[in-house]
C-alpha cells in the first residue's frame, strides 16, 4: 500500500510515484533501476519529471515535499 502521502500527489503517474517511494526510502538510481527492471538512465528521467512537477531541486528537497 502506498503511504497517504504519495496517494494524495496527483500530478505524479503511478511509475512516478513508485520512483518517489524509492526515492523518500534512500534508494540510490541504480538501486531503484534493477527493483523496477529498468535502465538506470530511465529512472534519471523519472526524476527530473517528478522534480519539475513537484517544484522540487533534489532528494532532499522531494523527501521534504511528499513528507509535509
Amino acid at each position: 500500500m502506498l503511504p497517504p502521502f504519495i496517494i494524495n500527489t496527483k500530478k505524479l503517474s503511478p511509475r512516478e510515484k513508485q520512483v518517489a517511494i524509492y526515492i523518500a526510502e534512500g534508494l540510490c538510481t541504480k538501486d531503484i533501476a534493477v527493483r523496477m527492471k529498468v535502465k538506470p538512465n530511465t529512472i534519471s528521467t523519472f526524476k527530473k519529471k517528478i522534480f519539475v512537477k513537484l517544484e522540487v531541486d533534489s532528494n532532499v528537497g522531494l523527501y521534504k515535499r511528499l513528507s509535509g
